[in-house]
């Protein structure tokens, strides 16, 4: 197997864990704020706001962070995050709580699409970067497939925090692959087309 193309399937294997845990959490973060700790629902509305908001802000300084530091510290940041952010999701029940750990969620969504992009830039031969990036799309939604679907199965047999917490576990796997199987890339001198893994 091509070097850039184990690169890219160990990356996409990496992230999988991720993307199926925030489809667990976020299919039913909404309900549990309403129904468990009666949130209001423009409260809900700001607190997803203010999530979006801390990436955008942030972006610009992760993707240089990225270059500085690497692509793997900043992947690894972002599950750190993630478990952070949704370990506490379990514990939380004051508004103010949830606005403090929005901020860290911000970091962790700017922080793997930053990353992994980069990441995937800097391995994938120019003719070939259309395609990498396609795969990776496709570990997304195939996250987003089976992630709802068990969220929706285990808050209804285990309870909301419950969940949660079986979703931060997952991030663990996400954590440990991550470490062990990415390599860095970054700062690596690069011929046009060429990539170096």
């Amino acid at each position: 197997m091509e070097a850039h193309r184990k690169g890219l399937y160990l990356l996409c294997a990496s992230v999988l864990p991720v993307m199926v845990c925030t489809g667990i959490i976020y299919t039913i973060l909404s309900i549990y704020l309403v129904e468990g700790l009666n949130f209001s629902k423009s409260s809900i509305g700001f607190l997803f706001a203010l999530g979006a908001a801390t990436g955008a802000l942030l972006s610009p300084f992760v993707g240089k962070a990225s270059d500085r530091l690497g692509r793997k510290p900043v992947l690894i940041l972002s599950s750190v995050a993630f478990l952070i952010v949704f370990t506490s999701y379990a514990v939380m029940t004051e508004l103010w709580q949830f606005l403090i750990i929005m901020l860290i969620e911000g970091v962790a969504w700017v922080s793997i699409g930053t990353g992994a992009m980069a990441y995937i830039a800097d391995i994938s031969p120019v003719t070939e970067r259309g395609q990498s990036l396609g795969a990776y799309e496709a570990t997304w939604n195939v996250g987003w497939v089976l992630g709802p679907l068990t969220g929706g199965l285990l808050a209804d047999s285990i309870g909301f925090q419950k969940t949660f917490l079986a979703g931060a576990s997952i991030i663990v796997v996400s954590l440990i692959m991550l470490t062990l199987t990415v390599q860095e890339t970054a700062g690596r001198k690069k011929r046009a087309g060429s990539p170096h893994y």
